[in-house]
């Protein structure tokens, strides 16, 4: 996958982007003899982060843009 240059960004979006960054890092996957597939992210994994670094906005709008995000990113792993 190609990465693009990061754009500018106020400090809500560099918060958001860094929180899921790090949230993605406790990601589950599926091992099979095909290979290792990225399984979506869950609530679990989104609370384990939140509960050691508490959020700086409401759990809600978090879990929207942690799993848009998220949902992009394994739309792309499936495209490459």
């Amino acid at each position: 996958m190609v990465v693009p240059d990061e754009p500018e960004t106020d400090p809500m979006t560099s918060y958001l982007l860094s929180t899921f960054r790090n949230i993605t890092r406790g990601r589950r996957f599926i091992s099979s003899m095909a290979g290792a597939f990225p399984l979506p992210l869950s609530a679990r994994e989104i609370t384990d982060w939140l509960e050691a670094h508490p959020p700086a906005m409401p759990r809600s709008e978090i879990d929207e843009v942690v799993y848009t995000l998220d949902a992009l990113c394994l739309k792309a792993e499936e495209e490459d």
